[in-house]
Formats: structure tokens, sequence, C-alpha cells
């Protein structure tokens, strides 16, 4: 007995042809944060305790084939927000992220009185696709019981 499927054939090419292709990256930088937004112990409506810290990050990747070149990196916001950035990272001097990599900015936050507070970070770069990203910060706190 001899079967006769003329599409078993087209069936297997079809088959080996599906899956996932490489997209290639852009030539330029191109910045990619994690979040947009770092709100601290804001779940459900809460907040951090004063006189304790709360922290969070944002991860910033380099999505391009070129160097991204982070050249300002500013915290405007109250003093109860603290920021530290990963590799060392000096103000004034361009922080270099190769392609593919990443570079975290840290921010712990510490409330000195049962209330809002609000903030930014910018971080301005050659990115071809966002020479210039914000971040807002987020924070309350709130009285211990």
């Amino acid at each position: 007995m001899r079967l006769h499927t003329p599409w078993l054939p087209i069936l297997f090419f079809s088959l080996a042809a599906c899956g996932e292709s490489a997209e290639e990256l852009p030539k330029t930088p191109q910045l990619v944060s994690d979040r947009d937004e770092m709100a601290f112990d804001r779940e459900f409506n809460a907040g951090t305790f004063v006189g304790t810290s709360g922290f969070n990050s944002v991860m910033v990747t380099n999505m391009g084939e070129d160097t991204l070149e982070v050249t300002d990196i500013t915290l405007n916001a109250p003093s109860v927000f603290t920021m530290k950035v990963s590799n060392d990272y000096t103000a004034g001097t361009p922080l270099q992220v190769p392609s593919l990599k990443h570079v975290f900015i840290e921010v712990t936050f510490k409330p000195r009185e049962a209330q809002v507070y609000q903030g930014t970070i910018t971080i301005k770069s050659n990115a071809a696709n966002l020479p210039e990203k914000v971040i807002a910060l987020n924070g309350q706190g709130i009285a211990p019981p």
C-alpha cells in the first residue's frame, strides 16, 4: 500500500520555515528603559513608613549597535530621594553603554513626614530614539503604627 500525499512535502517545508526570525539591531544607539515611573510601596494605596527606606531601580539598555553615551542623569526631586548609578558614573562624564548592555539607576526613598513626594530623573544621551528620557518618582510617607 502506497500513500499518495502530494501536500506532505509542502507541510514539512512550511513547518521548517516557521519560527522566530532574528531582528536586526538598528545601527544607531537606542535607549530602552524597563519602566517610566518608580513608585515606592504604593501598592494597595500604601506608602513607606516615615524614617524607613524604600528602594527601586530602573534598567536602561542600549538596543542599538553603536555605543550609547549617557551624557547626563539628573535627579530633580526632594532630598528624600537619593540616586545611585551603577558602573561608577561620574556627573559630567559620559557613561558608555555598549550594544545590548545595560546600566541600573537605583533610587532610595526615605520620607521624613507623612505626605506625598514626587520628582523626576532625566536621562540625556545620544540615543536616536530618545535623546531625553524622563522617569517619574512617586512616594508617600505614612505615619508608623
